[in-house]
């Protein structure tokens, strides 16, 4: 397996967020997977102790014992340990219909973090076997798409990750999880995690992105199947209170109800005479001063998005369904 990592530096430091628009892809990541193949990433907080210290002390004691020293390399990596997801299955209701419908996904369980990959689930009896791109609620703003084709498959996802200042001094591990051969799903550790620098304004980016491209055999044929992930790590001001005007076509205010983050009804009704929303977040900067953010949405709007932050520092976004049934509409 080939995987390329570049690394682009915006600035000659290595605190995150003092770099701005800063790519990293992996090179040879994964090497020793024996063709398995790179699915995604699993964001963590903590640094992922897979290492097997007591094989590998075994393996260099008579090192040691003439008095030398044992020097952690590139030629260890066969003491990397993994961390293997369960395959779960999960019951969702339709909320309109009541309709209950099970989905399968890979879970990395009693480990705290974030995953994005596209993964396949295994056929059954009852059905065929399927790609599916699961992720955890800090992963903002996905995309994915998927192209297969006679001589080329590729995988494409993005994701966003957005950090308040509360998690400055904290480390942020992006760690490439690989599907086996046998289908299994595991994460490997990230060595080289990002610590947050707490004095970077609101705004400011930080970009990783893991690429691979090999050859795979799909019906004695020969094709190119590439995968890419990219994850941006965005600093945000935490939302300390959303404020929803409806407007007339006058410009003026129909209602007005504030809410906590996080606390927005699933569903927002319009008044008749509603026109458009501003939707206003109320936020502190560093220094203490109020800042405020507005955004507007009309009809073509189906829904709005706002944000609230987690006691871990990681901000998440929600949506809310318009519902504009009730309005006029008037040119």
């Amino acid at each position: 397996m080939k995987t390329k990592r570049i690394l682009s530096m915006c600035l000659a430091v290595c605190i995150l967020f003092t770099l701005t628009g800063c790519q990293l892809a992996k090179e040879d990541a994964g090497e020793t997977n024996n063709g398995d193949r790179l699915i995604g990433v699993f964001v963590t907080k903590k640094y992922l102790d897979l290492f097997d210290m007591e094989g590998y002390l075994n393996d260099n004691i008579s090192k040691l014992s003439g008095g030398g020293e044992i020097i952690l390399d590139g030629n260890d990596s066969k003491y990397q340990g993994r961390l293997y997801a369960t395959l779960k299955t999960r019951t969702l209701t339709e909320e309109k219909t009541g309709e209950i419908m099970n989905t399968k996904e890979f879970i990395f369980d009693n480990v705290d973090g974030s995953s994005y990959f596209a993964a396949k689930i295994p056929a059954t009896e009852d059905e065929d076997s399927y790609i599916t791109s699961g992720s955890g609620e800090g992963i903002s703003d996905r995309h994915s798409a998927y192209n297969y084709g006679d001589e080329e498959n590729s995988t494409t996802l993005e994701g966003t990750i957005y950090l308040s200042p509360s998690y400055a001094g904290n480390t942020c591990y992006i760690n490439p999880v690989f599907q086996s051969v046998d289908g299994s799903v595991y994460a490997t550790a990230e060595h080289g995690g990002f610590m947050v620098d707490g004095m970077i304004g609101e705004g400011a980016v930080y970009t990783t992105t893991l690429n691979e491209t090999k050859t795979i055999t799909e019906n004695g044929k020969s094709k190119v199947a590439s995968f890419s992930i990219k994850i941006s790590l965005v600093v945000m001001l935490a939302p300390e209170k959303i404020a929803i005007m409806q407007m007339n076509h006058d410009s003026v205010i129909v209602s007005r109800n504030e809410y906590s983050p996080g606390e927005l009804p699933d569903t927002l009704n319009m008044e008749m005479a509603t026109a458009y929303l501003i939707v206003e977040t109320y936020k502190h900067d560093l220094g203490g001063n109020l800042v405020v953010t507005r955004s507007t949405y009309d009809r073509n709007n189906e829904s709005i998005d706002t944000f609230y932050c987690r006691d871990d520092g990681i901000c998440v976004k929600k949506w809310t369904q318009l519902n504009w049934s009730k309005s006029n509409f008037i040119h």
